[in-house]
């Protein structure tokens, strides 16, 4: 399948980094986490800096309390985007929140600005260092700290930022390590103008259709990222078909879990000259745990060029624990196992989810902010599972995956939900269960905060102590 240009490009072959933006008139267009990084580190160089944000602007609007003083430092008002047709800028910085496609950066590009995002100007910035970079529907966060740890077996000093929950912007006060291992979302790849030293695709599968437009425009997006230096090494995940299709013209590609030197051999990690590997003790749940091993393997040996010593490897996969709510047990309470997968943002992290705990008698709970995605495969996942899982749905694309339920025919029990906490209790209280597991299979509505609140309050109203606060991105 050819690549061919995204449908709306603006043009800027390369921008210069964040040295471009010195002395300039710059909108920050998102005051989300990273919207905010990149205001504290790089809004004091410009000349002129506005703040843009729809959802914080139209609360200040109505009269609420200011959410200025939140998010952004002294001095600055967060403005609604209205005010980008009344400013003459050289630059709009755009958060990965607001989509590409979206009219008002195109007016704002027709009257001078350049458009671009904190990810982009870092890939310029740092495009002399040994950067890896790992994207794709799902997998990604697992996959960068696996490729993280694969690199500590060389003894290599690894920073890990991006989607993964630390924004890009610090790591131009923290830029002292060997390599940088970056996590990016199809938001944060699809406007970059430089390619990373490295390149990993997870796996493809439709998602953020409401972002991209339509499921070309979504492919198109996350392959850019590979595209814009010849020859990028690219590690592509050979079971995926989707992926080994849309990634066949990629020069540097080299597959991995299938058709490539580090494949997947049962529940076995197979590398070229050690062999298979003994994770016996990996602490992460399921095969596609396995997979993701594979491509952080493949990835490090693109970058190195060679093998670590094989017990320092698999000591370090080993000691890799589940990212926070990506299939993480948080506990028991009367007998049953609660598993926050809130981190599951589309229907393919719920079924691989259902994978690892079938034959487990589930109360499952999904649904939440509906991008238009086509939920039928979610459903006959869930029709086929064995036993059957008890269903809640919540939201709206709770009420689209009952739908698609219904539309199979399914003999699945399923129940509407008016929250999450609902559901918990609910669930908590059938007969026989011996998991509830919140996967939602969509992402967390913008007014729920981030896929860490939803995880926070799965955990709460299980009664479930909290763990110590961290670093998260968004779903």
């Amino acid at each position: 399948m050819r690549l061919s240009e995204p449908m709306y490009d603006r043009g800027v072959p390369l921008i210069g980094g964040v040295a471009a933006l010195v002395g300039k008139r710059v909108a920050v267009f998102g005051a989300g986490m990273e919207g905010r990084s990149f205001i504290a580190r790089f809004g004091p160089e410009c000349a002129e800096l506005v703040v843009v944000d729809d959802f914080i602007g139209q609360r200040a609007r109505k009269g609420g309390s200011s959410p200025s003083a939140e998010v952004v430092p002294p001095g600055l008002d967060v403005q609604l985007p209205s005010v980008l047709e009344d400013r003459s800028l050289d630059f709009v910085i755009v958060s990965p929140g607001v989509s590409r496609y979206d009219e008002r950066l195109a007016a704002a590009a027709r009257r001078g600005a350049v458009v671009t995002t904190p990810t982009a100007l870092f890939l310029e910035d740092f495009q002399d260092r040994q950067v890896i970079a790992i994207t794709g529907s799902k997998g990604k966060t697992t996959t960068a700290m696996l490729t993280a740890a694969a690199l500590g077996a060389y003894g290599l000093d690894v920073a890990v930022a991006g989607n993964i929950g630390r924004p890009l912007t610090e790591l131009y006060d923290d830029d002292s390590h060997d390599v940088f291992v970056v996590e990016l979302s199809s938001y944060q790849t699809a406007d970059v103008t430089s390619s990373p030293t490295i390149g990993v695709l997870t796996l493809l599968g439709p998602d953020h259709l409401d972002w991209h437009r339509n499921l070309t425009n979504y492919y198109q997006d996350k392959l850019r990222l590979f595209t814009r230096r010849a020859e990028v090494p690219v590690a592509v995940n050979g079971c995926c078909d989707e992926a080994v299709a849309w990634s066949s013209e990629l020069i540097g590609r080299v597959l991995y879990g299938k058709g490539g030197p580090v494949r997947l051999s049962g529940a076995t990690v197979v590398v070229p000259e050690l062999g298979p590997l003994d994770l016996g003790r990996f602490q992460l749940l399921g095969e596609h745990n396995l997979l993701n091993a594979c491509g952080a393997v493949a990835a490090s040996m693109l970058l190195t060029g060679g093998l670590p010593p094989r017990d320092r490897l698999e000591r370090e996969l080993s000691a890799v624990t589940a990212p926070r709510s990506r299939l993480q047990p948080l506990g028991h309470r009367n007998g049953i196992c609660y598993v926050d997968d809130a981190l599951a943002s589309n229907p393919e992290g719920t079924i691989v989810a259902l994978r690892v705990f079938a034959g487990r008698q589930i109360a499952l709970i999904v649904g939440g902010h509906d991008r238009g995605v086509d939920y039928v495969p979610l459903a006959k996942a869930i029709e086929s599972t064995l036993p059957h899982p008890t269903v809640f749905c919540i939201g709206e694309a709770g009420a689209s995956i009952a739908a698609a339920l219904a539309g199979i025919s399914s003999s699945v029990e399923l129940h509407l939900a008016p929250s999450l906490e609902v559901a918990i209790d609910l669930a908590s209280s059938l007969r026989g269960v011996e998991i509830v597991l919140f996967s939602p299979g969509a992402p967390t509505p913008r007014e729920q905060g981030s896929y860490i609140d939803r995880g926070r309050r799965f955990r709460q109203a299980a009664g479930l102590e909290e763990d110590p606060p961290g670093k998260v991105g968004t779903s």
